[in-house]
């Protein structure tokens, strides 16, 4: 209460409460029933016992927005955990939306609203925290105002019950007021939403994120603090590379990207320029930079010709610039001016160390001077001491210099800009064509998978789970089981010496640590000796261990071969999760492998690959040819698409991989699978959402032509450019209500690289001259209410009136009510006679805009 009327709160406060008469000094009603009237939000700072029946009321009375502040909820015990499944449902039923429990509140300096109670409120900025720590807010908050630092939103979630990461991220990616976003995370409750939110607001603005609970310990502190799940670090890295967010690891870096973002929206690169008075400020700097991978930029002849005119002999004049310990003012006006200019760098760091004749203060006022007003490049400071230098870094950051007090967190704070800028390259970048490649026998696969469940097993045996690999098109050796020698002799006979023979047990996982495999056997004596071995050994070390008998295969045949592994495995949080890296028997001893969540592409999959020491050996290398990276690639990619597709499919540990420069081969496999939750539907395993094969459908143009209507794909770059390109003017005015002749790579990726969660799109592809063309692409969004969706459509000119146009809009139509819409709306040119009359036969309502009489809005119920 005194937060909001010490804030400035323009609009009128109600406390409530069957005690008092007055609260800070305004009238006091005793329950919210006594209101009668409209209001927006309801702050709530009751004991949780209490906190459901407020929400009851609060429903009754019109009230649909609140934050709980109140604390006792599932962080404390079982009885609290009652309580806050009490309130959410008491909420969804009351149709209340809220935020907490166990919060701080909610700041939005913009509207002047402080409703929280933190001891200091943040300044007005543009630079908004999500954090589900009312300590972390607290810090900031205080931390706030000393360093210039102001916010457009603070907003304390504590056990996120019902508003999340995703809903609050979403808001912030549109706010006008927000131009970055700050995250600390302890727990995800819904991964679909977080992700799905976080790769929109990080196409849009730079969003840094400190996740706590890297480790064991601190993992089940956070979980009794917030009651969320925290999930695997190394899972969490790889959902922000999907995203394109970047990751802080300690509070301290956090701080430093608020203090770049506060003053900094963007750099264009990764190349920074360091001037110091002294080497070695200098070289920490650098060193810091190389192990962020910031590179030190190069020093332009035409700058360092400037330089020497206007520094003593002994400076230096390449990067890092020593201006000496004697810089004056003027001496570091002039280097900053000069490097500041050169188009070699995308950043600059300027840094001084107080000696004896250095005047921090008029060195801070002539840096602030040198710099242009409007600023296309980052510039950071760090003034390095304490009592000398206050009045310098005060002057620096208070004129939108960020100001760091060592040279390590400035270069970080630099390399949090530089990554959100490669990640958005990367975000642009658009993918090549698919090759023709054969289609997986899902229904083969997934009889597979129901035989293992029926008979109440869950771990394939080695033929099993090589059928449905093969059943994905992944390459496998020929494998028989046998159950006796003669069999094996057989076996051996059919698949072709030289074989391999390994154990076959549904109890035994690493059979070469049982003595469980022998390779290379060329006759058949050799054949019955191994039989007999094997089954031997296997019994002293294994002594209950079910033993089916012996796994005859074919040696692989692969040159040159290289051991890799690939595991899939089910993370806690985010779902399914793809290894990758070195395998074979020492595959724990190497230790070098990466992780990506699925569903994966050729490009995820070669950076999935790259991210392994095992990379380098897949290259050419002495006496070795280079593997086939490709085939690689391809098997990574369809188990992507198995993991997707198979719910039931929860672990899966393919080792060895063998790839060579003659191709690839799955040579072992193991795969355990479960029945997935019956209220799951098709995807809602996954925490990216995949391509959705199932709304492909195929059919014929009146000509006899075959045509395609399928979800795009990032791959269909080329072919949506090629149709806008191709587009008659008035159609792409019609299309885009305004001029457009072509797309810009930002709008490619929002067109071809979309969120299937809450948006579609659908591409009609024709088969013409045996190549598939686009004729056609409807779309939509879904609005924030998620129960509507704004759509658009756009046929081809050369195609138009073969009902193209009618088959792509019904296919929408099947696609939003797998979404569960219920409305969809769009808007239409007044003159275009054409689409409004399509949008009559389809049985949508028409009006007129009420702000603009050229524009008529379309509407369906669903």
């Amino acid at each position: 209460m005194k937060n909001l009327i010490a804030g400035g709160y323009e609009g009128e406060i109600i406390p409530v409460n069957a005690d008092c008469d007055t609260v800070q000094g305004l009238p006091c009603l005793a329950s919210v029933m006594d209101i009668g009237h409209e209001v927006d939000l309801a702050l709530i700072a009751s004991p949780a016992r209490d906190v459901p029946g407020i929400i009851r009321d609060c429903g009754e009375v019109g009230i649909h927005n609140a934050i709980v502040l109140s604390s006792g909820f599932g962080e404390v015990d079982n009885a609290g955990k009652r309580y806050e499944d009490e309130l959410r449902e008491v909420a969804k039923r009351a149709g209340v939306r809220f935020m907490g429990p166990n919060c701080v509140g909610l700041v939005r300096p913009w509207a002047k609203m402080n409703a929280t109670f933190l001891r200091e409120s943040p300044p007005k900025g543009r630079l908004a925290l999500i954090s589900q720590s009312g300590a972390l807010c607290a810090a900031i908050a205080d931390w706030a105002g000393p360093h210039h630092l102001g916010f457009s939103a603070l907003a304390s979630l504590g056990n996120s019950t019902d508003i999340d990461f995703g809903e609050m991220l979403q808001y912030l990616a549109s706010d006008p007021h927000t131009d970055a976003i700050l995250l600390y995370v302890e727990g995800v409750r819904v991964a679909a939403s977080f992700i799905s939110a976080l790769r929109y607001a990080a196409r849009l603005k730079p969003v840094i994120v400190l996740k706590s609970g890297r480790h064991a310990a601190s993992d089940e502190a956070a979980h009794t603090h917030t009651g969320a799940l925290i999930g695997s670090d190394a899972v969490f890295d790889a959902v922000l590379e999907r995203t394109g967010a970047v990751r802080a690891m300690t509070f301290g870096q956090l701080f430093a990207a608020a203090e770049i973002l506060s003053s900094t929206k963007k750099a264009t690169g990764n190349r920074l320029a360091i001037i110091a008075n002294g080497g070695g400020a200098g070289v920490l700097a650098a060193d810091r930079a190389a192990d962020l991978t910031v590179d030190l930029a190069h020093i332009a002849p035409e700058t360092a010709a400037a330089l020497a005119t206007v520094l003593p002999a002994r400076a230096t004049h390449h990067n890092p610039v020593d201006v000496l310990g004697d810089a004056g003012p003027e001496a570091y006006a002039a280097a900053v001016k000069a490097v500041y200019a050169d188009p070699e760098n995308d950043g600059l760091l300027v840094m001084l160390t107080p000696q004896a004749m250095t005047d921090p203060t008029a060195v801070a006022q002539a840096v602030v001077e040198a710099l242009p007003k409007k600023r296309k490049k980052p510039v950071l400071a760090c003034w390095m001491g304490e009592g000398v230098v206050a009045e310098g870094r005060r002057v620096l950051s208070s004129n939108g210099v960020a100001d760091f007090i060592s040279p390590e967190r400035a270069v970080e704070a630099f390399s949090y800009l530089a990554k959100h800028h490669r990640n958005r390259q990367m975000a642009l970048q658009t993918l090549r064509p698919l090759s023709p490649e054969n289609a997986p026998d899902l229904d083969g696969a997934r009889m597979i998978v129901e035989a293992v469940l029926s008979e109440d097993r869950e771990t394939l045996s080695d033929i099993e789970s090589k059928a449905l690999l093969k059943a994905f098109r992944i390459p496998t050796n020929l494998t028989v089981e046998c159950a006796t020698a003669a069999e094996a002799l057989v076996a051996a006979q059919t698949v072709g010496f030289p074989v391999a023979m390994k154990i076959a047990s549904p109890d035994i996982t690493h059979k070469s640590d049982v003595g469980g495999v022998r390779v290379g056997i060329n006759d058949p004596a050799e054949v019955k000796r191994a039989f007999r071995d094997i089954c031997d050994r296997v019994k002293r070390e294994r002594p209950s261990a079910r033993i089916r008998g012996i796994t005859v295969e074919a040696m692989a045949g692969i040159d040159a071969p290289r051991e890799l592994v690939i595991g899939v495995s089910r993370d806690a949080v985010f779902g399914p999760t793809i290894l990758f890296g070195a395998g074979g028997t020492a595959v724990e001893v190497l230790n070098d492998a990466a992780v990506a969540l699925p569903p994966l592409n050729a490009v995820l999959s070669d950076r999935l690959i790259a991210k392994t020491r095992m990379s380098k050996m897949l290259d050419a290398f002495r006496d070795k040819p280079a593997a086939d990276r490709r085939g690689v690639t391809n098997v990574l990619r369809r188990i992507s698409s198995l993991v997707s597709e198979l719910p039931e499919v929860v672990e899966m540990d393919i080792n060895p991989l063998l790839a060579g420069s003659n191709g690839v081969m799955v040579v072992d496999a193991r795969v355990r699978v479960a029945r997935p939750p019956a209220k799951d539907g098709h995807y809602d395993h996954m925490a990216i959402h995949p391509y959705p094969r199932h709304l492909v459908t195929l059919d014929h143009l009146s000509d006899g032509t075959p045509l395609t209507i399928r979800p795009i794909r990032p791959e269909d770059a080329k072919s949506e450019q090629d149709f806008v390109k191709a587009l008659s003017d008035e159609s792409r005015m019609f299309r885009f209500m305004g001029v457009v002749n072509e797309l810009s790579p930002e709008m490619l990726v929002q067109f071809t690289q979309i969120d299937y969660r809450r948006e579609m799109a659908l591409v009609a592809m024709a088969e013409i001259d045996g190549r598939e063309v686009q004729c056609g692409v409807a779309r939509y969004v879904i609005n924030p209410d998620n129960r509507s969706a704004e759509f658009a459509i756009v046929v081809g000119d050369q195609v138009k009136k073969q009902g193209i146009g009618t088959r792509l809009m019904k296919a929408l139509f099947r696609a939003a009510r797998d979404h569960e819409l219920t409305v969809i709306e769009g808007t239409v040119l007044r003159n275009n006679s054409a689409m409004l009359k399509l949008m009559s036969d389809l049985g949508f309502s028409v009006r007129g805009d009420p702000d603009d009489h050229d524009i008529v809005i379309v509407e369906r119920r669903l």
